[in-house]
């Protein structure tokens, strides 16, 4: 662990912090599947004629998504090119804005920190610092970002309280690295050579760098689901 997780105080509640962590992270995994299908699914079919009122909210005033509105948005979806369509951008960013922050937040409680080391690096702290240092790179990156092209600052990772930069630099790192290969670890993935390889470049990290020239969405997906299936993972070996 790097002095920072330790000086991280840990929440009272790890069943409560990990219970949420993973009820966050899977809600976000169902939406990016279901989301592209979605996507995918009105760009096939228009969908138009099949749209309706939706009614938000309960008792005798709820917020209305007005029909007229679904239909021509439907309509347009489906008659644009597929380079016009934005869901995809927002659907993905979301996923992974969502993914990444519920991971960083549960990361900030020792024992779940300990618990990931443990069960899913076998007790491997540069492995596991890597994959938290990658987990608050792409935290930071998509939580201040909204638009479909994420375009880095190098103020996000300085100035921010965790001073990402100036603390791996100083402690003699030029990069971060993380590798992780499914068949070396205890997550029942039996894809042949499924593989993370994630390299950050500090120096790489300027103004106007698109993201993903640093992290392509390949590797991010992949993080993400990494995210998602470790915690599935020691969701299933634990009885709390």
């Amino acid at each position: 662990m790097t002095s920072e997780q330790n000086d991280i105080e840990p929440f009272d509640n790890i069943i409560e912090i990990f219970d949420n962590t993973i009820e966050t992270i899977v809600m976000y995994h169902k939406y990016l599947h279901l989301g592209f299908f979605y996507t995918q699914l009105s760009k096939r079919a228009d969908l138009s004629p099949d749209a309706m009122n939706i009614y938000i909210g309960s008792g005798s005033n709820p917020y209305v998504l007005r029909k007229h509105l679904i239909q021509d948005y439907l309509k347009a979806i489906y008659n644009e090119s597929p380079t016009s369509d934005v869901f995809p951008h927002l659907i993905l960013n979301n996923a992974i804005r969502g993914i990444s922050m519920a991971m960083f937040e549960a990361l900030r409680n020792k024992e779940i920190r300990i618990l990931l080391s443990d069960v899913i690096f076998s007790g491997d702290s540069e492995a596991f610092n890597n994959f938290y240092e990658i987990t608050k790179f792409i935290r930071h990156t998509f939580s201040h970002n909204m638009r479909d092209s994420i375009e880095l600052k190098r103020s996000d990772y300085e100035g921010n309280s965790w001073k990402q930069i100036d603390r791996l630099t100083n402690k003699g790192k030029s990069s971060i690295n993380f590798f992780f290969d499914y068949a070396q670890s205890p997550i029942p993935i039996m894809i042949p050579d499924y593989t993370l390889n994630i390299d950050v470049e500090l120096d790489s990290i300027q103004d106007g760098v698109i993201y993903t020239d640093i992290i392509s969405e390949y590797q991010t997906l992949l993080f993400i689901e990494f995210c998602y299936n470790s915690m599935v993972y020691i969701r299933s070996e634990l009885v709390w």
